[in-house]
């Protein structure tokens, strides 16, 4: 029975996945397998495999586009053609048929309930050339329950035009932004491939930014004068001394190392009289977090965990889509519906067995107020949540364990109450004739656990009090200690020790992925993690759907690397950012078109003038790129890199990775690879989407043995053409070329890419040419530049 003939149904369901189409299938009773299909219960159920159809590349709308030149910029199609991935082809010409079949009455779009889900289908839909009535299931849990609720109130496709138009207009825009600057700024500046794009520049510049701000830190000396204090014995607790009307306190308690003041503060401590001069306390306290969205969710697990961004978002879509254990994980939503609050009581009941210990009077129970319950804080989907799906923990990995529990414990916090504590002030006062010393003291105690019972402490969490906000300080300066009961005003205090201890400044912290993501979601602007305003998430960079894959992205093209936790920016990030317009890395101006396509999404605005405006946009920068206005080079600064530093040596700019050690070291191929690898090792390796003219046919004939003589003209990626050949072939590939200066700045990208490459010439000293020899004959490189004459 062939494929056509096997459809016995007159509704045909699109999922987005195999596993989701299979969960729909079980549902709607189509348990019989097709190739590519199940079907059964008046019911045929396909799938896509993600994304089956894409916007067309620019030389599928115009041949002559697939020349990187001059005159052919900006790009600007008047249509926008699909066309169908080579990878996926089988499983489209599956979904086609079933779109386009007479037996097929009405069709379901079941992809995920979002934007990116939508374009999926209707991308799908174009390409099939079906006409078929469309209906959209939207659900935020995959649970039996919730599709059958979910097929049981269907709505028309046009009532998610709005939505659809948004991921159009995404799409357009990063095709329009990425394929334009991308090659503008490439040949413009001709000795290197840029890679431009509408989210990815903008958080590449605010990595940038932090990085050249830790650079140009200079460390200051700063001396303070700590003493402790004893109210009875076995009882004691630290002060640091303070100049009055001074803010802030730290700067307060800082002395200058080589005054002497510190010194004479010493002396008078240890001969003067101690008291407590006054004692102040204060309530604080802190009501229950929000609930779960996706940004706050992958904030935490890179806090608690260690977990990247995109590690995160792939342990919370498996608890969604395999285990159905959570509700939908790609939301921005941290607010529940009044109808899934309705649930609550029976999502309770099928988590609590582990925590309850922990749980407060009335949880599941009590209703939730508004802090939590909001309609009209929830738009696509609501806050992440668990299902009412009763969880067999070992079926889950560790990652996921750890993932499913903050979730858990994050919903059963919501019915706890405030966490108290108090913070309490002690200043001590040292008299000495003529001199008054105040040396400050702080404390904190907890008054009332409330719903830190259930919150995840990290074991290597450091105190608050250790570093600012921002890291720009080395800050335990009057950290919070324990301190003794009993402690009131005018209480004489022995002075068992006074010391004068040396410290510096620290330089601002890198980026964590967690402060990244906070970033980004605030288009930059700096605004309590906890609490962020919905105007500004609306402003953002990306959404929390694709702000993993953005950071992915940069590190996958080397703009940026890991350190540890924190994400530091490469010298060819900085580079790429140090050339680019302001426009054109501006967080502002991207969060600004986000929220243009938030407005669209609520049908607020239409399509056609947010295009207009992206392609204005192009046209201007590409003009000013072609103009001569680009920024010149400056010699890159010195890379911090804990208590060591790497310095770029004057007029060496341009090759700054060639006085250090690579970043990183890459496994490639120790022997020729087939020629259909070359594609894939040109993503792996260089981070290229694609092959510009001509290269890809010169590769392949290099590849083959072939004799090459090529002639490219500058900034057309002559280099590519025989460094990918080179990885592919296996062994050290061997560069003879008279230009001294272009095989250093060649050598040294390719060791910032991670290859094993030096360089012998006339510049070069005879030691260290004969252990690059050695190194060669070692078979320890990937490749060697040599000057003719050596």
């Amino acid at each position: 029975m062939d494929r056509q003939t096997s459809l016995e149904t007159t509704i045909a369901i699109v999922a987005e996945k195999p596993s989701v189409a299979r969960d729909i299938a079980r549902v709607v009773g189509a348990s019989k397998q097709g190739e590519g299909f199940l079907h059964g219960g008046g019911y045929v159920v396909t799938w896509g495999i993600g994304h089956l159809v894409g916007l067309a590349q620019p030389h599928e709308i115009r041949p002559e586009w697939k020349s990187w030149r001059r005159d052919l910029l900006p790009m600007l199609p008047g249509e926008w053609p699909l066309v169908v991935y080579e990878k996926t082809q089988s499983q489209f010409d599956v979904v086609r048929r079933i779109l386009t079949s007479p037996k097929v009455g009405e069709v379901v779009c079941a992809t995920d309930a979002g934007r990116e889900g939508e374009l999926i289908f209707r991308y799908i839909y174009e390409a099939a050339g079906s006409s078929k009535p469309v209906r959209r299931l939207w659900v935020s849990s995959l649970t039996p329950d919730a599709i059958r609720q979910g097929l049981a109130t269907m709505k028309p496709a046009t009532d998610y035009d709005p939505l659809a138009d948004a991921a159009r207009g995404r799409s357009r825009a990063d095709w329009l932004v990425g394929m334009n600057l991308s090659r503008a700024y490439t040949l413009a500046l001709g000795d290197e491939d840029f890679s431009v794009g509408r989210v990815q520049t903008p958080t590449l510049a605010m990595v940038v930014a932090r990085e050249l701000e830790i650079r140009a830190f200079v460390p200051e000396d700063y001396v303070e004068v700590i003493a402790t204090f004893s109210p009875a014995p076995g009882s004691e607790y630290k002060g640091t001394w303070f100049r009055e009307n001074v803010e802030p306190m730290q700067q307060a308690m800082r002395l200058k190392p080589d005054s002497g003041e510190a010194e004479q503060i010493v002396e008078r401590a240890r001969s003067g009289q101690a008291s407590i001069e006054s004692i102040k306390s204060e309530t604080q306290r802190m009501g229950p977090p929000l609930l779960y969205d996706l940004t706050e969710l992958q904030r935490h697990g890179n806090r608690l965990f260690g977990f990247s961004a995109q590690k995160t978002l792939d342990v919370a879509q498996a608890l969604y889509e395999k285990h159905k254990l959570i509700s939908y994980p790609r939301t921005d939503s941290r607010h529940l519906s009044g109808e899934i609050a309705k649930t609550l009581p029976g999502i309770v009941n099928a988590i609590r067995e582990r925590y309850e210990d922990k749980l407060a009077p009335g949880t599941g129970v009590k209703p939730l107020g508004k802090r939590y319950v909001d309609d009209t804080k929830v738009s696509d989907h609501h806050a992440i949540v668990p299902t009412n799906v009763k969880a067999s923990l070992d079926r889950l990995d560790n990652d996921e364990q750890r993932i499913y529990d903050l979730i858990c414990r994050r919903l059963l916090s919501a019915w706890h109450e405030d966490h108290i504590w108090s913070v309490t002030t002690v200043i001590t006062r040292i008299e000495n004739p003529g001199f008054a010393d105040r040396f400050h003291s702080s404390g904190t105690a907890v008054q009332q656990i409330g719903w830190k019972v259930l919150d995840i402490v990290p074991e290597k969490r450091k105190k608050k009090q250790e570093a600012p906000k921002e890291g720009a300080e080395e800050a335990d300066s009057g950290a919070s200690q324990n301190l003794p009961p009993g402690l009131h005003e005018g209480q004489p205090q022995t002075v068992k020790d006074v010391e004068a201890v040396r410290k510096k400044t620290r330089p601002p912290k890198r980026f964590t992925e967690a402060t990244l993501l906070t970033a980004m979601e605030t288009a930059g602007k700096t605004l309590d993690e906890k609490e962020l305003s919905a105007a500004m998430k609306e402003n953002g960079l990306g959404t929390p759907a694709t702000r993993a894959s953005i950071i992915e992205v940069l590190l996958k093209r080397l703009y940026i690397e890991r350190q540890g936790k924190s994400l530091a920016a490469t010298d060819k990030g900085i580079r790429l950012i140090e050339v680019v317009h302001e426009e054109v890395k501006s967080p502002i101006m991207t969060g600004q078109w986000e929220a243009e396509l938030q407005r669209i999404h609520r049908g607020k605005a239409e399509l056609a003038p947010f295009l207009t405006r992206i392609e204005d946009y192009v046209r201007d920068v590409v003009g000013k790129v072609f103009s001569g206005n680009l920024r010149a080079r400056k010699p890159l600064p010195a890379v911090a890199n804990g208590s060591a530093s790497r310095h770029v040596p004057a007029g060496q700019a341009s090759a700054p990775a060639a006085a250090a050690a690579p970043a990183r070291v890459i496994e490639r191929p120790r022997e020729a690879v087939a020629p259909e690898a070359l594609e894939d090792l040109l993503h792996k390796f260089f981070g290229f989407p694609g092959f510009r003219p001509t290269q890809e046919e010169v590769c392949r004939a290099a590849l083959a043995g072939e004799d090459v003589l090529l002639v490219m003209p500058t900034g057309a990626g002559k280099s590519l053409c025989y460094q990918l050949p080179g990885v592919a072939r296996g062994g050290t590939t061997l560069v003879v070329s008279p230009l001294i200066a272009l095989m250093e700045d060649q050598a040294a990208k390719l060791q910032q890419m991670g290859f094993a490459a030096e360089r012998i010439h006339s510049g070069r000293d005879r030691a260290t040419s004969r252990q690059v020899c050695l190194d060669y004959l070692a078979g320890k490189l990937d490749f060697l530049f040599i000057a003719p004459e050596r």
